[in-house]
């Protein structure tokens, strides 16, 4: 792809990828203790990730879902899950490299923006931000390709409908 710099001169212009728009597709928040919270340190954290991609005409649809619930003993203290998406214009790579751009590469362009929305959540329900770690996203990648290995399926956005990746739980606060 080429282009001209902002001096008018012929520069060449190599970025394969432009995220054209990013989203909120649904976003929910429950917070039963409310007003009364516990302090962070007493409570345990159930994080669950999932990336899905398709195809929306021309561009690529990344989803990054998160859904934390945390809890203190048996009683529910708050849980947010957000899905979070991106549209992407993917040019010129090879369907090893777009798959590993669309599950891997994009989840972490949209993680600070998943990241910000879920700490204004809990910190507009009364709690205290919640400020999540980046999940490996290239490992979740690696066991989603791997998990297809062994299941016999194609890989990646383009192999039909999507398929949410293995969920991660634990710490990452």
């Amino acid at each position: 792809m080429s282009g001209t710099g902002p001096s008018g001169a012929g520069v060449r212009d190599d970025r394969n990828v432009v995220l054209h728009s990013r989203y909120i597709k649904d976003l929910s928040f429950e917070n039963p203790c409310a007003p009364v919270a516990a302090a962070k340190e007493d409570l345990r954290f159930d994080v669950s990730v999932q990336i899905n991609g398709e195809r929306r005409g021309d561009l690529h649809e990344v989803v990054l879902s998160i859904a934390v619930t945390a809890t203190k003993g048996t009683e529910s203290v708050f849980s947010v899950e957000l899905s979070y998406a991106g549209l992407f214009d993917v040019i010129a790579l090879s369907r090893e490299d777009r798959s590993r751009f669309i599950l891997c590469e994009a989840p972490r362009i949209l993680f600070p923006w998943v990241e910000r929305i879920v700490a204004g959540a809990t910190r507009d329900g009364g709690l205290p931000p919640l400020n999540l770690t980046a999940p490996d996203f290239a490992e979740i990648y690696r066991q989603q390709c791997e998990t297809a290995r062994e299941e016999g399926l194609p890989r990646g956005p383009e192999a039909g409908a999507p398929r949410p990746s293995r969920a991660v739980r634990g710490g990452g606060l």
